[in-house]
């Protein structure tokens, strides 16, 4: 019975001593680990000089499961960048300060860098200086470069904060590239997004351009931009509207379509008309649309003329704006040339629409 109870004593014995034992090792591996202010200093070192395969290593699990170690070589990799050794040589940093909690960590780092900003501007005034001296966009950039390496290279400072997380091999630095690629693939969406509305704006579908614009503020609903193109493609649809009720309200007739003579050319095509204003509203802009056509009546060109164009670069008694119940008319003698015009028109077989209208202020 002593004996039972003496083997119960030291298997419990033996279990405490295994357990302290244990637990001694994890503290001590944790104490060999490098703290996070070390992983952190060793990432930037890395990272900012362009040891990028080194940097990889400092990263979190998480990020690297979005980004693998090909794909942030390719990123980060300046083999071809004649700007490289200037960048590696100017960059420095300091850890201002890291707080951990738990198994996570944050740091503030000042971080000075090359101001790019300024050297753009150089980039593009040797550019400009060399638009007649055959550089190539490589040679200017070596240039620029070879400046900037013997003498002093503008920088900039500023403060960035860090994130790290406790991982069961120490400490690693958290970049959330899982975030930063969602938003890259969103702006990637709405710039789609904003160039196809632009499109469509341009070819008159409005309603299409505005269907684009909600898709945007469905993605960013504060995005400005999205918001006025909405409001001004709106008045838009509501300009198309007014013009579409009024055209009906602007004639054209006299249409005649002949060879002219001039002083200088026989056989010159060419066409007259006359326009008037029945309507209310005075006309800045009348844009008509003649077409041509063959012996069997069939549509083989067409011309457009401006018979009303006031713009801000009229003056004297040229391009007057057509006032409601005024008549346009050209002068006596004289007629629209259409000089694109196949010889397989025949003469006199045209037709005519006004396809566009601007109301005055």
């Amino acid at each position: 019975m002593e004996k039972i109870v003496t083997q119960r004593i030291l298997n419990v014995i033996l279990g405490f001593v295994l357990a302290l034992s244990v637990a001694g090792c994890d503290k001590i591996n944790e104490l060999q680990q490098p703290s996070a202010k070390e992983v952190l200093t060793n990432y930037l070192d890395a990272s900012l000089k362009s040891r990028s395969e080194e940097a990889y290593g400092y990263v979190s699990t998480e990020d690297k499961a979005v980004k693998s170690l090909s794909e942030y070589k390719s990123e980060t990799d300046k083999k071809d960048n004649p700007f490289a050794a200037v960048i590696v040589n100017s960059v420095s940093f300091k850890v201002l300060g890291v707080t951990e909690s738990g198994d996570t960590a944050k740091a503030d780092v000042e971080i000075t860098l090359p101001d790019m900003s300024v050297m753009f501007k150089d980039l593009m005034g040797a550019a400009f200086s060399s638009a007649f001296g055959g550089k190539d966009k490589a040679e200017i950039e070596k240039s620029i470069a070879k400046k900037y390496e013997t003498g002093e290279v503008p920088t900039a400072t500023k403060n960035e904060e860090f994130h790290l997380l406790k991982e069961s091999d120490g400490w690693k630095v958290f970049l959330d590239w899982k975030a930063k690629k969602a938003a890259k693939e969103k702006e990637e969406k709405i710039n789609a997004l904003l160039s196809d509305a632009k499109q469509l704006r341009e070819s008159k579908k409005l309603t299409g351009a505005i269907q684009k614009y909600e898709e945007v503020l469905a993605l960013n609903g504060e995005m400005v931009e999205a918001q006025e193109a909405i409001k001004e493609t709106k008045q838009e649809i509501q300009d198309v509207k007014e013009k579409q009720e009024y055209l009906g309200k602007v004639k054209l007739y006299d249409l005649k379509a002949k060879y002219y003579e001039t002083y200088l050319e026989k056989n010159v095509p060419g066409v007259e008309f006359k326009i008037k204003n029945e309507g209310n509203r005075t006309l800045k802009e009348v844009q008509v649309t003649v077409y041509f056509k063959d012996k069997n009546g069939t549509i083989i060109a067409e011309k457009q003329y401006h018979p009303v164009l006031v713009t801000k670069y009229s003056f004297g008694g040229d391009n007057k704006p057509l006032k409601p119940n005024y008549i346009w008319q050209q002068e006596r003698g004289k007629f629209y040339k259409a000089d694109s015009v196949p010889t397989e028109w025949k003469e006199g077989a045209v037709s005519a629409n006004i396809t566009n209208i601007e109301f005055s202020e």
